[in-house]
């Protein structure tokens, strides 16, 4: 299984999970806690019964599957553009949607098939009244609400992220090894300059969407958006299988160049990016108060920033260091040139740098 569909199939398992716990949670509140002071009747008999469990389960296994549904299918299209704000309301308008139709399926199924004690089917209309339905209506908003909002934020933060800022990973300071890759866009102030900010940004948003699929294909992590930069990190053990590190950056300038009609048209630009790459031990620990983040510190960084700054100067697309060159044991195509002993920016021993390219 690739990691997209480990990514995808994970996001799944946490809304039928969720849905399952949201289920259990209003059950307990609602009737749980407050069975011995019940009225003997049809809410109490089913209550006592595996009948609500069942009920619980496939609800939740339906609904789930729905929703994770309506989530895919929604990334696949132009609303994964579309404000934070807007997603969340979209997104959500569709769940309320598919929620009618779940719910009347299930209860459609109880009521053909008598499903429930004591001819629960026919009781329960009965015994419905409005204060039962806006409860529903409530607790059914709210959980909308809460599992969009999570899915959102993880998407935000990064996967996996969420996690490791609740369980508190990072909360004191550890050492990983990992690779980090700096991209950054050749000739900005130009295009700048040219396009003016408001269609600058648009250029940057269209740039930053076509590298997702690359990110998630080559088990990478989008660390950080800077200005018109885009930092990318690795696990080292993930980055240098099959060359990872290496890949994504070719693969995503081959797919900028496959879409060269499209900017020069909507742009008048061809974007191009160079980038710079080192490979070493960092520091990860979570970092600030009001706004909280994992933060990755160590000479890596800077290095891996420097060295992209040296592209235009040599006139390569991909510039890595001596600690990278020497981890990778096999090029598998790719071309190895040496650069040479460099003075980097803040640093005070001269740095071996190498270009990697494709053959002609």
């Amino acid at each position: 299984m690739n990691l997209k569909r480990k990514i995808i199939a994970k996001e799944w398992i946490f809304i039928i999970l969720a849905w399952a716990m949201l289920f259990y949670f209003y059950f307990i509140i609602s009737y749980w806690g407050l069975y011995d002071f019940l009225a003997e009747n049809i809410i109490k008999d089913y209550i006592s019964t595996w009948y609500i469990h069942f009920e619980i389960i496939s609800g939740t296994i339906l609904f789930g599957i729905f929703f994770s549904l309506i989530d895919y299918l929604t990334d696949q299209t132009s609303i994964r553009r579309k404000s934070f704000g807007k997603i969340i309301l979209i997104k959500s308008l569709l769940y309320v949607f598919m929620i009618a139709i779940v719910f009347g399926a299930v209860y459609g199924l109880f009521y053909i098939y008598k499903i429930g004690p004591f001819k629960y089917p026919e009781n329960l209309l009965k015994i419905i009244n409005l204060r039962m339905i806006i409860s529903w209506i409530i607790f059914f908003i709210f959980s909308i609400l809460f599992i969009t909002f999570v899915i959102q934020i993880n998407k935000k933060i990064g996967p996996g992220n969420l996690v490791k800022l609740i369980t508190g990973k990072y909360h004191k300071p550890r050492d990983e090894k990992r690779i980090f890759l700096f991209i950054d866009l050749k000739n900005s102030t130009t295009i700048a300059e040219k396009l003016g900010h408001n269609k600058y940004s648009q250029l940057l948003q269209n740039c930053y969407h076509e590298l997702t699929d690359f990110v998630i294909k080559y088990k990478a992590e989008i660390y950080q958006y800077v200005g018109d930069e885009v930092v990318i990190s690795w696990d080292e053990k993930k980055g240098l299988d099959s060359l990872n590190s290496l890949k994504l950056y070719f693969d995503y300038k081959n797919k900028i160049e496959e879409r060269r009609d499209y900017y020069l048209k909507k742009f008048d630009v061809l974007p191009e990016f160079k980038g710079g790459m080192d490979a070493g031990i960092v520091t990860v620990a979570e970092v600030g108060d009001l706004k909280r983040e994992i933060a990755y510190h160590g000479d890596v960084l800077n290095t891996a920033s420097r060295i992209q700054d040296k592209c235009k100067e040599y006139g390569k697309d991909l510039l890595i260091s001596e600690n990278l060159e020497a981890k990778i044991t096999q090029l598998n195509g790719f071309i190895k040139n040496y650069i040479g002993d460099v003075n980097l920016k803040g640093k005070k021993k001269l740095v071996n740098i190498y270009s990697i390219e494709l053959p002609a």
